[in-house]
Order: C-alpha cells, then structure tokens, then sequence
C-alpha cells in the first residue's frame, strides 16, 4: 500500500446524504416531528417513528435510486481536488449497502460528482454495518481516517488510524482528545498537508 492513502466514510463526509434523505422522506409524506432534533443523528427520532420503521426507511432510500444522486457534503469537492492534486487517494468505506446495485450507484455518484480516479476502492457494507472489520486491514498504517459518526472515529483508533472528525450537530459535544476535528474540508486538508 501506497503511504498517500486516505480512509473515508462517504455520507456526511463526501456526500449530502441527510439532505437528500430529508427531501425523499417529505416526498412521502413524513414530516420532521421534532424540529429541535433537526441535527440529531437517529431519523425515528427526528421523524417520530419507531426504531424499526425508521431502520426500513432508510435502507429502502440506501437501496433505491436515490444513490446514484446526492449532492457532495460541504466544501467535499474542492477539498478531494486539492488531496488528490497533491498524490492522495481515497478508499471509501460506506455503511449505506451491500446490495451490488446500490454500489454501483455510489460508484457512479461519486464520479459524477469528484470526477473519476479519485477513489481507488469502495467497501459497501450492510446499512448501519460495523465497519471493525473493513478499518482492520489498515490496521498500525496511520492513514487518515476521515468520519462523522464518533464510535467509528474510536473504531479508527482503535486500528491506530488518524482519525478526524467531521463537524456534525450529533457529535457536536463529543470530546476526545486523541480524534481530531474539523468543521469542513479546508480544515481537513490543513490538517493532512500540514502533519
């Protein structure tokens, strides 16, 4: 393996997914329920359903057509540009699908999105999958591992993986000294160019 390697979730560090998801969702008729938990990273609780009803929702949306068309999250696209200018590629690993269509389409999103040659390998795992057993085979490499979900960022270090944190209202008051931050993708390639 190359050292210019960077590990990446894709939704809510690449890609908009809460966004596109909220507007599949008022596209069926649901409504956010509870608006102080807009940020809130569970959708039962946001949408007001039950856990199961939230857990079919979402992997029907992961498992539709809808994958092939979300936006990129934040500044994501300027901020690949710049680390793949400067020798870096990406392996992606998404918790969204195992369905091979549903990769695909990620596939196809990303490259829409960034362009092609950016990401040299995508793991799609189950919806809402662990992701222990995809971060392993980077274990002791002290790659960047670039997520949004806290547990998983601790999953990384566990790995001795650089794990950084994507800004996000549901881990806003999560404290952890050894994960670092960043709000958006400027941050991020600071922190990467600048080690």
């Amino acid at each position: 393996m190359t050292d210019k390697i960077i590990i990446a979730d894709c939704d809510g560090v690449l890609l908009d997914w809460e966004k596109h998801f909220n507007k599949w969702m008022v596209s069926l008729g649901y409504e956010i329920k509870h608006p102080e938990l807009s940020e809130m990273y569970r959708m039962e609780e946001k949408y007001d359903t039950t856990p199961e009803e939230g857990r079919r929702l979402i992997r029907t949306f992961n498992e539709s057509v809808n994958m092939g068309f979300i936006e990129p999250f934040r500044d994501a696209r300027s901020g690949v540009a710049k680390l793949s200018e400067a020798g870096y590629t990406f392996h992606i690993i998404t918790s969204m699908s195992d369905h091979p269509y549903s990769k695909q389409l990620r596939r196809q999103n990303l490259d829409r999105v960034f362009g092609k040659g950016h990401f040299s390998e995508l793991i799609c795992l189950p919806t809402a999958g662990d992701k222990h057993d995809a971060l392993r085979k980077y274990e002791n490499t002290g790659y960047y591992w670039l997520e949004d979900k806290a547990e998983n960022a601790e999953v990384g270090l566990l790995f001795g993986l650089k794990s950084i944190l994507i800004e996000h209202g549901h881990n806003k008051n999560y404290k952890n000294d050894q994960i670092l931050r960043a709000v958006d993708w400027v941050e991020i390639v600071e922190i990467i160019l600048n080690k």
